[in-house]
Protein backbone atom coordinates (compact mmCIF):
# COMPACT_ATOMS: atom_id res chain seq x y z
CA UNK A 1 0.00 0.00 0.00
CA UNK A 2 1.52 3.30 -1.15
CA UNK A 3 0.75 6.24 1.14
CA UNK A 4 0.27 9.82 -0.06
CA UNK A 5 -0.72 13.16 1.44
CA UNK A 6 -2.46 16.16 -0.10
CA UNK A 7 -5.01 18.81 0.81
CA UNK A 8 -8.02 17.26 -0.94
CA UNK A 9 -8.88 13.88 -2.43
CA UNK A 10 -11.51 13.84 -5.18
CA UNK A 11 -13.08 10.41 -5.64
CA UNK A 12 -14.29 10.03 -9.21
CA UNK A 13 -12.84 11.34 -12.48
CA UNK A 14 -16.09 12.19 -14.20
CA UNK A 15 -16.92 15.73 -15.27
CA UNK A 16 -18.02 16.78 -11.78
CA UNK A 17 -14.94 15.46 -10.01
CA UNK A 18 -12.56 16.90 -12.61
CA UNK A 19 -14.32 20.28 -12.35
CA UNK A 20 -13.84 20.31 -8.59
CA UNK A 21 -10.20 19.26 -8.91
CA UNK A 22 -9.53 21.88 -11.59
CA UNK A 23 -10.87 24.70 -9.41
CA UNK A 24 -8.98 23.50 -6.33
CA UNK A 25 -5.75 23.22 -8.33
CA UNK A 26 -6.22 26.79 -9.59
CA UNK A 27 -6.31 27.92 -5.93
CA UNK A 28 -2.95 26.20 -5.24
CA UNK A 29 -4.68 23.53 -3.14
CA UNK A 30 -2.94 20.20 -3.64
CA UNK A 31 -5.39 17.65 -4.96
CA UNK A 32 -5.48 13.98 -5.90
CA UNK A 33 -8.18 12.59 -8.22
CA UNK A 34 -8.80 8.89 -7.71
CA UNK A 35 -10.83 6.93 -10.26
CA UNK A 36 -11.99 3.33 -9.78
CA UNK A 37 -12.13 2.46 -13.49
CA UNK A 38 -9.47 2.59 -16.15
CA UNK A 39 -10.72 5.77 -17.85
CA UNK A 40 -11.82 9.32 -17.10
CA UNK A 41 -15.18 10.74 -18.10
CA UNK A 42 -17.69 8.81 -16.00
CA UNK A 43 -20.98 8.96 -17.87
CA UNK A 44 -19.33 10.78 -20.77
CA UNK A 45 -18.02 8.02 -23.02
CA UNK A 46 -16.88 8.42 -26.64
CA UNK A 47 -16.27 5.17 -28.53
CA UNK A 48 -13.80 5.44 -31.41
CA UNK A 49 -13.17 2.99 -34.25
CA UNK A 50 -9.94 3.69 -36.10
CA UNK A 51 -10.71 1.15 -38.83
CA UNK A 52 -14.01 2.72 -39.87
CA UNK A 53 -13.01 6.28 -38.98
CA UNK A 54 -16.01 6.94 -36.74
CA UNK A 55 -16.58 8.08 -33.14
CA UNK A 56 -19.82 8.15 -31.17
CA UNK A 57 -20.91 9.48 -27.78
CA UNK A 58 -22.58 6.65 -25.91
CA UNK A 59 -23.30 8.80 -22.89
CA UNK A 60 -23.81 12.49 -22.21
CA UNK A 61 -23.29 14.63 -25.31
CA UNK A 62 -25.52 17.72 -25.65
CA UNK A 63 -24.89 21.26 -24.44
CA UNK A 64 -26.70 24.56 -24.98
CA UNK A 65 -25.61 28.16 -24.28
CA UNK A 66 -28.36 28.45 -21.64
CA UNK A 67 -26.38 25.95 -19.55
CA UNK A 68 -24.09 28.76 -18.51
CA UNK A 69 -21.87 26.85 -16.06
CA UNK A 70 -21.06 24.10 -18.56
CA UNK A 71 -20.73 26.59 -21.42
CA UNK A 72 -18.18 28.65 -19.48
CA UNK A 73 -16.15 25.53 -18.66
CA UNK A 74 -16.04 24.60 -22.35
CA UNK A 75 -14.66 28.05 -23.13
CA UNK A 76 -12.15 27.95 -20.26
CA UNK A 77 -10.78 24.55 -21.29
CA UNK A 78 -10.68 25.58 -24.96
CA UNK A 79 -13.16 23.10 -26.40
CA UNK A 80 -14.56 23.50 -29.91
CA UNK A 81 -18.26 22.84 -30.39
CA UNK A 82 -20.48 22.30 -33.42
CA UNK A 83 -24.17 23.02 -33.79
CA UNK A 84 -26.76 20.40 -34.63
CA UNK A 85 -29.08 21.05 -37.55
CA UNK A 86 -32.73 21.82 -36.72
CA UNK A 87 -34.63 18.58 -36.13
CA UNK A 88 -37.81 17.13 -37.51
CA UNK A 89 -39.54 14.58 -35.27
CA UNK A 90 -40.73 11.19 -36.45
CA UNK A 91 -43.23 9.36 -34.23
CA UNK A 92 -43.75 5.65 -34.93
CA UNK A 93 -46.78 3.87 -33.46
CA UNK A 94 -48.74 0.74 -34.32
CA UNK A 95 -51.08 3.00 -36.28
CA UNK A 96 -48.43 4.42 -38.57
CA UNK A 97 -45.62 6.94 -38.90
CA UNK A 98 -46.11 10.63 -38.15
CA UNK A 99 -43.77 13.47 -39.07
CA UNK A 100 -44.02 16.81 -37.34
CA UNK A 101 -42.04 19.84 -36.17
CA UNK A 102 -41.23 21.04 -32.62
CA UNK A 103 -44.30 23.28 -32.76
CA UNK A 104 -46.92 20.71 -33.76
CA UNK A 105 -48.44 17.42 -32.58
CA UNK A 106 -48.95 14.25 -34.66
CA UNK A 107 -52.75 14.52 -34.44
CA UNK A 108 -55.55 16.73 -35.67
CA UNK A 109 -57.95 15.71 -32.87
CA UNK A 110 -58.55 18.88 -30.79
CA UNK A 111 -59.44 16.84 -27.67
CA UNK A 112 -56.17 14.92 -27.86
CA UNK A 113 -54.30 18.19 -28.28
CA UNK A 114 -56.10 19.58 -25.24
CA UNK A 115 -55.25 16.47 -23.20
CA UNK A 116 -51.59 16.75 -24.18
CA UNK A 117 -51.47 20.43 -23.28
CA UNK A 118 -53.24 19.80 -19.97
CA UNK A 119 -50.93 17.07 -18.67
CA UNK A 120 -47.67 18.85 -19.51
CA UNK A 121 -48.83 22.31 -18.48
CA UNK A 122 -50.08 20.80 -15.19
CA UNK A 123 -46.65 19.29 -14.62
CA UNK A 124 -45.04 22.68 -15.21
CA UNK A 125 -47.51 24.39 -12.90
CA UNK A 126 -46.88 21.94 -10.06
CA UNK A 127 -43.11 21.90 -10.65
CA UNK A 128 -42.99 25.67 -10.24
CA UNK A 129 -44.34 25.24 -6.70
CA UNK A 130 -41.23 23.28 -5.65
CA UNK A 131 -38.32 25.26 -4.12
CA UNK A 132 -35.23 24.22 -6.15
CA UNK A 133 -32.91 24.20 -3.14
CA UNK A 134 -35.35 22.55 -0.72
CA UNK A 135 -37.92 20.44 -2.59
CA UNK A 136 -39.17 18.88 0.65
CA UNK A 137 -40.45 22.32 1.67
CA UNK A 138 -43.09 22.37 -1.08
CA UNK A 139 -46.56 22.68 0.44
CA UNK A 140 -47.60 19.32 -1.05
CA UNK A 141 -44.21 17.61 -0.68
CA UNK A 142 -45.37 14.74 1.54
CA UNK A 143 -48.39 14.02 -0.66
CA UNK A 144 -46.41 14.12 -3.91
CA UNK A 145 -43.52 12.08 -2.50
CA UNK A 146 -45.93 9.33 -1.48
CA UNK A 147 -47.20 9.15 -5.08
CA UNK A 148 -45.60 7.96 -8.31
CA UNK A 149 -45.84 9.47 -11.77
CA UNK A 150 -48.11 6.57 -12.66
CA UNK A 151 -50.53 7.79 -9.98
CA UNK A 152 -50.35 11.31 -11.40
CA UNK A 153 -51.01 10.17 -14.97
CA UNK A 154 -53.90 7.97 -13.84
CA UNK A 155 -55.56 11.07 -12.40
CA UNK A 156 -54.68 13.48 -15.18
CA UNK A 157 -54.50 11.87 -18.62
CA UNK A 158 -57.64 11.16 -20.68
CA UNK A 159 -56.48 9.53 -23.95
CA UNK A 160 -54.36 6.42 -24.41
CA UNK A 161 -52.28 8.11 -27.12
CA UNK A 162 -51.37 10.94 -24.73
CA UNK A 163 -50.68 8.43 -21.96
CA UNK A 164 -48.14 6.71 -24.20
CA UNK A 165 -46.40 10.04 -24.77
CA UNK A 166 -46.45 10.86 -21.05
CA UNK A 167 -45.04 7.45 -20.09
CA UNK A 168 -42.32 7.81 -22.73
CA UNK A 169 -41.47 11.24 -21.32
CA UNK A 170 -40.67 9.65 -17.95
CA UNK A 171 -38.66 6.83 -19.54
CA UNK A 172 -36.57 9.27 -21.58
CA UNK A 173 -35.95 11.69 -18.72
CA UNK A 174 -35.58 9.23 -15.81
CA UNK A 175 -34.63 5.99 -17.62
CA UNK A 176 -37.22 4.35 -15.37
CA UNK A 177 -40.91 3.47 -15.40
CA UNK A 178 -43.60 5.92 -14.21
CA UNK A 179 -44.61 3.52 -11.41
CA UNK A 180 -41.04 3.55 -10.03
CA UNK A 181 -40.32 7.25 -9.60
CA UNK A 182 -41.51 9.68 -6.96
CA UNK A 183 -43.91 12.32 -8.27
CA UNK A 184 -42.18 14.96 -6.14
CA UNK A 185 -38.75 14.03 -7.42
CA UNK A 186 -39.84 13.95 -11.06
CA UNK A 187 -41.59 17.32 -10.88
CA UNK A 188 -38.48 18.74 -9.21
CA UNK A 189 -36.42 17.26 -12.06
CA UNK A 190 -38.78 18.76 -14.65
CA UNK A 191 -38.32 22.20 -13.11
CA UNK A 192 -34.54 21.93 -13.26
CA UNK A 193 -34.45 20.73 -16.86
CA UNK A 194 -36.62 23.51 -18.20
CA UNK A 195 -40.21 22.33 -17.87
CA UNK A 196 -42.42 19.61 -19.26
CA UNK A 197 -42.55 21.04 -22.78
CA UNK A 198 -38.73 21.22 -22.83
CA UNK A 199 -38.36 17.48 -23.25
CA UNK A 200 -41.67 16.33 -24.66
CA UNK A 201 -42.62 15.90 -28.29
CA UNK A 202 -43.76 19.51 -28.59
CA UNK A 203 -41.21 22.14 -27.68
CA UNK A 204 -41.49 25.50 -29.42
CA UNK A 205 -38.39 26.83 -27.65
CA UNK A 206 -36.22 24.03 -29.08
CA UNK A 207 -36.96 25.19 -32.61
CA UNK A 208 -34.73 28.22 -32.20
CA UNK A 209 -32.60 27.49 -29.13
CA UNK A 210 -29.92 25.43 -30.86
CA UNK A 211 -28.08 22.42 -29.48
CA UNK A 212 -24.34 21.83 -29.60
CA UNK A 213 -21.86 19.01 -29.16
CA UNK A 214 -18.16 18.97 -28.39
CA UNK A 215 -15.88 18.33 -31.33
CA UNK A 216 -14.14 15.03 -30.68
CA UNK A 217 -16.87 13.86 -28.28
CA UNK A 218 -17.84 14.87 -24.77
CA UNK A 219 -15.32 12.52 -23.17
CA UNK A 220 -12.63 14.55 -24.95
CA UNK A 221 -13.43 17.42 -22.56
CA UNK A 222 -12.73 15.16 -19.58
CA UNK A 223 -9.54 13.81 -21.13
CA UNK A 224 -8.19 17.33 -21.67
CA UNK A 225 -9.06 18.32 -18.09
CA UNK A 226 -7.30 15.19 -16.79
CA UNK A 227 -4.24 15.91 -18.94
CA UNK A 228 -4.06 19.40 -17.46
CA UNK A 229 -4.00 17.87 -13.97
CA UNK A 230 -1.19 15.50 -14.99
CA UNK A 231 -0.03 12.95 -12.41
CA UNK A 232 -2.65 14.13 -9.95
CA UNK A 233 -5.08 11.65 -11.55
CA UNK A 234 -4.90 7.99 -10.50
CA UNK A 235 -6.87 5.34 -12.42
CA UNK A 236 -7.83 1.75 -11.56
CA UNK A 237 -7.98 2.40 -7.83
CA UNK A 238 -11.41 1.76 -6.26
CA UNK A 239 -11.83 3.50 -2.91
CA UNK A 240 -12.77 1.14 -0.10
CA UNK A 241 -12.84 3.40 2.93
CA UNK A 242 -13.18 7.08 3.83
CA UNK A 243 -12.54 7.79 7.50
CA UNK A 244 -12.77 11.16 9.22
CA UNK A 245 -10.09 11.66 11.83
CA UNK A 246 -9.28 14.39 14.32
CA UNK A 247 -6.73 16.02 12.04
CA UNK A 248 -8.24 15.25 8.64
CA UNK A 249 -9.49 12.35 6.59
CA UNK A 250 -7.95 9.03 5.51
CA UNK A 251 -8.95 7.75 2.07
CA UNK A 252 -8.00 4.12 1.43
CA UNK A 253 -8.08 2.53 -2.00
CA UNK A 254 -7.23 -0.87 -3.42
CA UNK A 255 -3.56 0.02 -4.02
CA UNK A 256 -2.94 3.42 -2.41
CA UNK A 257 -4.08 5.57 0.49
CA UNK A 258 -4.24 9.34 0.97
CA UNK A 259 -4.23 11.48 4.09
CA UNK A 260 -5.92 14.81 3.41
CA UNK A 261 -7.83 17.70 4.93
CA UNK A 262 -11.03 16.88 3.01
CA UNK A 263 -12.53 14.53 0.44
CA UNK A 264 -15.00 15.18 -2.38
CA UNK A 265 -17.17 12.22 -3.39
CA UNK A 266 -18.00 12.77 -7.07
CA UNK A 267 -19.63 9.42 -7.81
CA UNK A 268 -23.21 8.25 -8.47
CA UNK A 269 -25.19 7.68 -5.23
CA UNK A 270 -25.30 3.85 -5.56
CA UNK A 271 -21.48 3.87 -5.41
CA UNK A 272 -21.59 5.25 -1.86
CA UNK A 273 -22.43 1.74 -0.68
CA UNK A 274 -19.19 0.43 -2.19
CA UNK A 275 -17.24 2.48 0.37
CA UNK A 276 -17.10 2.37 4.15
CA UNK A 277 -17.86 5.98 5.06
CA UNK A 278 -17.18 7.50 8.47
CA UNK A 279 -19.33 9.29 9.38
CA UNK A 280 -21.93 7.32 7.40
CA UNK A 281 -24.50 8.92 5.16
CA UNK A 282 -28.18 8.46 6.09
CA UNK A 283 -29.70 5.09 5.18
CA UNK A 284 -32.17 6.73 2.81
CA UNK A 285 -29.29 7.65 0.46
CA UNK A 286 -28.92 3.99 -0.41
CA UNK A 287 -32.47 3.84 -1.79
CA UNK A 288 -31.60 6.22 -4.61
CA UNK A 289 -31.54 4.08 -7.76
CA UNK A 290 -29.70 4.38 -11.07
CA UNK A 291 -31.78 4.38 -14.23
CA UNK A 292 -31.72 1.52 -16.73
CA UNK A 293 -30.44 2.34 -20.19
CA UNK A 294 -28.77 1.05 -23.35
CA UNK A 295 -27.28 3.28 -26.02
CA UNK A 296 -27.03 1.76 -29.51
CA UNK A 297 -25.55 3.24 -32.70
CA UNK A 298 -25.85 2.06 -36.30
CA UNK A 299 -23.56 3.28 -39.09
CA UNK A 300 -24.62 3.36 -42.73
CA UNK A 301 -23.11 4.15 -46.11
CA UNK A 302 -25.81 6.74 -46.81
CA UNK A 303 -28.11 8.97 -44.77
CA UNK A 304 -31.55 7.64 -45.73
CA UNK A 305 -33.43 9.42 -42.92
CA UNK A 306 -32.78 13.11 -43.61
CA UNK A 307 -30.40 15.61 -45.16
CA UNK A 308 -27.57 17.92 -44.17
CA UNK A 309 -29.87 20.84 -43.46
CA UNK A 310 -32.22 18.95 -41.16
CA UNK A 311 -31.64 16.23 -38.58
CA UNK A 312 -34.17 13.75 -37.24
CA UNK A 313 -35.38 12.83 -33.76
CA UNK A 314 -37.22 9.52 -33.54
CA UNK A 315 -39.90 8.56 -31.00
CA UNK A 316 -41.01 4.92 -31.13
CA UNK A 317 -43.97 3.36 -29.35
CA UNK A 318 -45.47 0.17 -30.75
CA UNK A 319 -45.68 -3.47 -29.58
CA UNK A 320 -42.35 -5.29 -29.83
CA UNK A 321 -40.23 -2.14 -30.22
CA UNK A 322 -37.32 -1.93 -27.77
CA UNK A 323 -36.38 1.67 -28.45
CA UNK A 324 -38.04 4.63 -26.81
CA UNK A 325 -36.25 7.28 -28.86
CA UNK A 326 -33.34 7.95 -31.20
CA UNK A 327 -31.61 10.70 -33.13
CA UNK A 328 -29.46 11.49 -36.14
CA UNK A 329 -25.93 10.99 -34.77
CA UNK A 330 -24.01 12.01 -37.86
CA UNK A 331 -20.86 13.77 -36.66
CA UNK A 332 -18.67 16.13 -38.72
CA UNK A 333 -15.45 14.35 -39.57
CA UNK A 334 -16.91 10.87 -39.30
CA UNK A 335 -16.58 8.78 -42.44
CA UNK A 336 -20.14 7.44 -42.27
CA UNK A 337 -23.53 8.79 -41.10
CA UNK A 338 -25.00 7.28 -37.95
CA UNK A 339 -28.23 6.93 -36.02
CA UNK A 340 -28.31 6.36 -32.24
CA UNK A 341 -31.17 4.89 -30.22
CA UNK A 342 -32.01 4.53 -26.53
CA UNK A 343 -33.52 1.57 -24.69
CA UNK A 344 -34.76 2.67 -21.27
CA UNK A 345 -36.79 1.50 -18.29
CA UNK A 346 -38.15 -2.03 -18.14
CA UNK A 347 -37.27 -2.65 -21.80
CA UNK A 348 -33.64 -2.87 -20.71
CA UNK A 349 -34.49 -6.14 -18.93
CA UNK A 350 -35.89 -7.49 -22.18
CA UNK A 351 -32.86 -6.26 -24.10
CA UNK A 352 -30.36 -7.95 -21.76
CA UNK A 353 -32.02 -11.30 -22.46
CA UNK A 354 -31.28 -10.88 -26.17
CA UNK A 355 -28.00 -11.33 -28.00
CA UNK A 356 -26.06 -8.40 -29.38
CA UNK A 357 -27.11 -9.43 -32.89
CA UNK A 358 -30.77 -9.54 -31.88
CA UNK A 359 -30.59 -6.01 -30.41
CA UNK A 360 -28.92 -4.81 -33.59
CA UNK A 361 -31.64 -6.40 -35.76
CA UNK A 362 -34.37 -4.88 -33.56
CA UNK A 363 -32.88 -1.41 -34.06
CA UNK A 364 -32.55 -1.95 -37.82
CA UNK A 365 -36.21 -3.01 -38.07
CA UNK A 366 -37.28 0.05 -36.07
CA UNK A 367 -35.47 2.37 -38.50
CA UNK A 368 -36.81 0.44 -41.50
CA UNK A 369 -40.36 0.97 -40.22
CA UNK A 370 -39.80 4.63 -39.38
CA UNK A 371 -38.21 5.60 -42.69
CA UNK A 372 -39.63 2.95 -45.06
CA UNK A 373 -36.11 1.97 -46.09
CA UNK A 374 -34.62 -1.43 -46.85
CA UNK A 375 -31.21 0.15 -46.47
CA UNK A 376 -31.88 0.32 -42.72
CA UNK A 377 -31.48 -3.46 -42.62
CA UNK A 378 -27.91 -3.30 -43.98
CA UNK A 379 -25.74 -1.28 -41.56
CA UNK A 380 -21.98 -1.08 -41.93
CA UNK A 381 -21.29 -1.25 -38.21
CA UNK A 382 -23.04 -1.38 -34.85
CA UNK A 383 -21.89 -0.35 -31.37
CA UNK A 384 -23.78 -0.45 -28.08
CA UNK A 385 -23.34 0.41 -24.42
CA UNK A 386 -25.25 -1.15 -21.53
CA UNK A 387 -24.71 1.37 -18.75
CA UNK A 388 -26.02 -1.02 -16.10
CA UNK A 389 -22.94 -3.18 -16.67
CA UNK A 390 -20.65 -0.35 -15.55
CA UNK A 391 -19.42 -1.61 -12.17
CA UNK A 392 -18.55 1.82 -10.82
CA UNK A 393 -21.55 3.67 -12.25
CA UNK A 394 -24.32 1.09 -12.07
CA UNK A 395 -26.70 2.50 -14.68
CA UNK A 396 -27.67 5.69 -16.38
CA UNK A 397 -28.04 8.24 -17.33
CA UNK A 398 -28.58 9.40 -13.77
CA UNK A 399 -30.16 8.26 -10.51
CA UNK A 400 -33.85 8.56 -9.71
CA UNK A 401 -35.73 8.72 -6.42
CA UNK A 402 -38.38 6.13 -5.54
CA UNK A 403 -41.31 7.40 -3.43
CA UNK A 404 -40.69 8.51 0.17
CA UNK A 405 -36.94 9.11 -0.25
CA UNK A 406 -36.65 12.79 -1.16
CA UNK A 407 -38.58 13.91 1.96
CA UNK A 408 -36.73 11.47 4.21
CA UNK A 409 -34.21 13.25 6.47
CA UNK A 410 -34.23 16.28 4.15
CA UNK A 411 -31.70 14.25 2.22
CA UNK A 412 -30.36 16.99 -0.01
CA UNK A 413 -29.98 19.59 2.71
CA UNK A 414 -28.46 17.36 5.35
CA UNK A 415 -25.93 15.34 3.45
CA UNK A 416 -26.02 15.94 -0.27
CA UNK A 417 -25.97 19.70 -0.45
CA UNK A 418 -24.19 20.83 2.71
CA UNK A 419 -20.89 19.13 3.56
CA UNK A 420 -20.99 16.25 6.02
CA UNK A 421 -18.00 16.86 8.25
CA UNK A 422 -14.89 16.72 6.05
CA UNK A 423 -16.74 14.79 3.35
CA UNK A 424 -18.19 16.91 0.54
CA UNK A 425 -20.46 15.68 -2.23
CA UNK A 426 -20.36 16.44 -5.95
CA UNK A 427 -21.78 14.61 -8.95
CA UNK A 428 -24.81 15.61 -10.98
CA UNK A 429 -27.20 13.95 -8.52
CA UNK A 430 -26.08 16.37 -5.80
CA UNK A 431 -26.93 19.40 -7.94
CA UNK A 432 -29.93 21.61 -7.31
CA UNK A 433 -29.42 23.18 -10.72
CA UNK A 434 -29.29 20.99 -13.80
CA UNK A 435 -29.80 17.69 -11.94
CA UNK A 436 -28.79 14.75 -14.10
CA UNK A 437 -27.34 16.92 -16.86
CA UNK A 438 -23.78 17.89 -17.72
CA UNK A 439 -24.69 21.33 -16.41
CA UNK A 440 -25.54 19.77 -13.04
CA UNK A 441 -22.25 17.86 -12.94
CA UNK A 442 -20.21 21.03 -13.50
CA UNK A 443 -22.40 23.07 -11.14
CA UNK A 444 -22.04 20.50 -8.34
CA UNK A 445 -18.29 20.19 -8.85
CA UNK A 446 -17.89 23.94 -8.69
CA UNK A 447 -20.04 24.17 -5.55
CA UNK A 448 -18.12 21.38 -3.80
CA UNK A 449 -14.80 23.06 -4.60
CA UNK A 450 -16.01 26.36 -3.18
CA UNK A 451 -17.19 24.65 0.01
CA UNK A 452 -13.85 22.87 0.39
CA UNK A 453 -11.91 26.09 -0.16
CA UNK A 454 -13.94 27.84 2.54
CA UNK A 455 -13.58 24.91 4.97
CA UNK A 456 -9.80 24.68 4.48
CA UNK A 457 -9.40 28.43 4.89
CA UNK A 458 -11.39 28.31 8.11
CA UNK A 459 -9.42 25.33 9.43
CA UNK A 460 -6.07 26.93 8.52
CA UNK A 461 -7.03 30.17 10.28
CA UNK A 462 -7.87 28.17 13.42
CA UNK A 463 -4.61 26.14 13.22
CA UNK A 464 -2.08 28.34 11.35
CA UNK A 465 0.79 25.97 12.01
CA UNK A 466 -0.81 22.86 10.53
CA UNK A 467 -0.04 22.03 6.87
CA UNK A 468 0.00 18.83 4.81
CA UNK A 469 3.52 17.68 3.97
Amino acid sequence: MTEHSCDVVVVGAGLSGLTAARLLHEQDISVAVVEASGRVGGRALTLENAETGVASDQGASLCVPAQTTLWQLLKDVGMEVWQLAPAQSVYVTEDGVWRFTPTSLPTWNPLVRLDHYNVFSTMDKLANQIPPEEPWEASSAQEWDSSTMEDFFNRTVWFKSVRRIADAFVRVLACAEPEDVSMLWFLWLVRQTGGGRWATLVNPAAAGAGQFRVRGGMQHLCKVMAEQLGDKVTLNCPINKVESMEDGVLVTGSTDSWKAKAVVLAVPPPCYSKMSLSPPLPESVHHITMGHVYRCTLYYRNNFWGNRDESVVLHADYPGCLFVNGFDDTVPGNKYPAFTGTIAGRKVTEATQMTREQRKDAFCRCLAKAFSSEEALQPLDYVEKNWNEEEFIGGGFWAYYPPAVLTSNNILGRCRYDPAGRVFLAGTESATQGYGLLEGAVWAGKRAAQQVIEAIAQADSSHPGDTQE
